[in-house]
């Protein structure tokens, strides 16, 4: 399954891609978990484009490519300290290659100490076994 490219999607069940949809995801989780942003760049394809569509003006709204990712990992890198994501609930679209995940994030503002927990819904676009565009609907009122 592994070997398999997301790319090929449209002929996989429906199942299959929810295994790889999860998976990818689970990664995503871990690689948060662990601040590993080797771990975390290696879901997304080098011509990401990665949106917050409710990001405050302060904030970056779209990111385009893969180093206008690594430079927000790193400047967001000891922020939070992350202690558990839930695990995501992923919903398929029709053509198998978007999905949506929810889950949550869990943790502590590093500077203050104070707790952080964020609900998450993530529109996810994948083709050749990464992620090509991420929608990350998150609630900026939890960094405020």
């Amino acid at each position: 399954m592994e070997n398999q490219s997301l790319h090929e999607s449209s002929t996989l069940s429906i199942e299959a891609y929810l295994e790889q949809a999860t998976q990818m995801m689970n990664t995503f989780s871990q690689a948060m978990l662990n601040e590993d942003i080797d771990l975390f760049l290696s879901l997304f394809s080098q011509d990401i484009v990665f949106q917050f569509p409710y990001a405050p003006e302060e904030y970056a709204k779209q990111l385009d490519g893969i180093d206008a990712l690594r430079q927000h990992l790193e400047s967001l890198k000891g922020m939070i300290a992350f202690t558990h994501f839930t695990t995501p609930v992923i919903h398929i679209s029709a053509d198998t290659s978007t999905f949506i995940a929810q889950f949550q994030g869990v943790g502590t503002f590093v500077a203050t100490g104070l707790p952080y927990e964020q609900d998450y819904i993530s529109v996810v676009t994948t083709a050749n076994g990464q992620i090509t565009r991420y929608q990350d609907y998150w609630n900026p009122l939890q960094v405020s």
